[in-house]
């Protein structure tokens, strides 16, 4: 299962909206935090949206935000939102596409595995993510700071 550019960015938009202190933001700032080109975040955003993840609202004082609380995404649901069902090999979202796959030990074991992976990726969830994230940030400043500080004073 390979985590395309579409979950990725899919994954940054969310974890983006969620660790911010503003409610809604325009597409324009969304897209520069995130480094994304702003057809294509608008793009995900889309799917997002249908997906009822967030919503988007036009005009002065619109912007896009979380439609949900964090707690109720999880990384499965991103996904699977952004981008097509993926599966460590394509028998195991078509059966009927092997005809070798009742019989084969490989499928027997790739199902299993899935099954693991699927389960992982539902216990994680966006707010999870934003918590880790707020550490990481957190451990980032703090270091940013004394190496400037260090740096000031030889």
């Amino acid at each position: 299962m390979l985590v395309t550019r579409k979950i990725d960015y899919g994954l940054r938009l969310l974890m983006t909206l969620g660790c911010r202190s503003e409610t809604r933001l325009t597409s324009v700032k969304l897209a520069k935090l995130i480094q994304v080109p702003r057809q294509f975040a608008l793009k995900i955003a889309q799917t997002l949206t249908q997906a009822g993840m967030i919503r988007a609202q036009r005009g002065v004082g619109g912007g896009i935000e979380l439609a949900r609380s964090p707690s109720t995404i999880t990384l499965f649901d991103i996904m699977q939102a952004t981008d097509t069902p993926r599966a460590l090999n394509a028998c195991l979202l078509d059966p009927k596409s092997c005809t070798r796959s009742i019989h084969c030990a490989a499928h027997q074991e790739l199902r299993r595995i899935q099954a693991i992976l699927d389960r992982e990726l539902r216990n994680v969830t966006l707010a999870d993510l934003i918590s880790q994230q707020k550490t990481i940030d957190q451990e980032t400043k703090k270091a940013d700071f004394f190496r400037q500080n260090r740096t000031n004073h030889e």
